[in-house]
């Protein structure tokens, strides 16, 4: 049986030591191999003695999590330092291991006061061609998530992702939100949002999740953070695209605002290989 691949790229963070605890423990959950990466940034570094030290912290932090991964049974496909632009390099690699989910920190070793997202996380959510697990916890959970949000327009690409968040709620045993958000109170947008939370819940039920559903009037991203608030959120999976033409839920919409903003983690699906999403085994 082929693996699902998780590409992990670490810094040493303490976001980036908390998601390698997701990444494990997902891979147990989808039976996933991870690859862990370190990238010594060239640009920031240009002496010889800069980059050897740089490459010498790497390769610790590489292998540390080759001994976590050892301990919990995970298989490591590849594990390597790096040297060059940080998303360079993590996009490179997961096209040449193919990884079906990149799982990075939110923030980096170097986070500045009020900023919502890395700037090579937000780059990576942007320009990766798979989904992406952006891990914004800073403490250990053992639990890691008990209620997953999943946003729904009704679209295919919301579909596919709530095909993965009941997947993700099922096998960590945790409740599902299905929410909806409408521009307008019109009794025809109350009855779409009615039809597609329904969907999410039918989905849910089908696996014995407990799913709850949410319909606001607002805008998207709003009415999104604030039911991650609202509603004690640890985790929202969401489409990267959505209903229309233009879609609604590209570069700067919805999904991204939500990723760049959400205070919990965020995985983003891209439907452009939406098959690996799926499960490779049952619990």
């Amino acid at each position: 049986m082929v693996k699902f691949q998780f590409l992990l790229p670490v810094d040493g963070s303490d976001y980036s030591r908390v998601a390698v605890k997701h990444a494990i423990r997902m891979a147990e959950m989808y039976n996933a191999e991870i690859s862990p990466i370190y990238v010594v940034d060239t640009r920031a570094h240009k002496d010889a003695a800069e980059i050897e030290e740089e490459t010498a912290i790497g390769q610790a932090l590489i292998d540390d999590v080759q001994d976590q991964c050892k301990s919990h049974g995970i298989g490591v496909l590849e594990a390597k330092v790096l040297k060059g632009s940080p998303y360079n390099e993590i996009i490179k690699e997961q096209k040449r291991i193919d990884a079906s989910v990149i799982i990075l920190g939110a923030y980096g070793a170097e986070r500045t006061v009020g900023e919502t997202i890395g700037s090579t996380a937000e780059r990576v959510l942007r320009g990766a061609r798979c989904h992406v697990l952006l891990v914004r916890d800073k403490l250990e959970n053992d639990q890691f998530y008990r209620n997953v949000l999943i946003p729904s327009d009704g679209s295919i690409d919301a579909g596919y992702a709530a095909t993965f968040a009941a997947s993700v709620a099922h096998r960590y045993h945790a409740d599902l939100m299905a929410c909806s958000v409408i521009r307008t109170g019109s009794e025809k947008d109350m009855l779409e949002a009615g039809r597609t939370t329904d969907d999410v819940v039918a989905l849910g039920k089908s696996k014995g999740i407990e799913t709850n559903t949410l319909i606001w009037e607002g805008k998207p991203a709003v009415e999104i953070l604030k039911a991650v608030g609202a509603k004690n959120i640890d985790l929202v999976v969401i489409g990267y695209t959505g209903k229309g033409k233009v879609s609604r839920w590209v570069l700067g919409s919805v999904s991204e605002k939500v990723a760049r903003t959400a205070p919990c983690s965020v995985f983003v699906v891209k439907s452009a290989l939406v098959e690996r999403v799926y499960t490779v085994k049952e619990n």
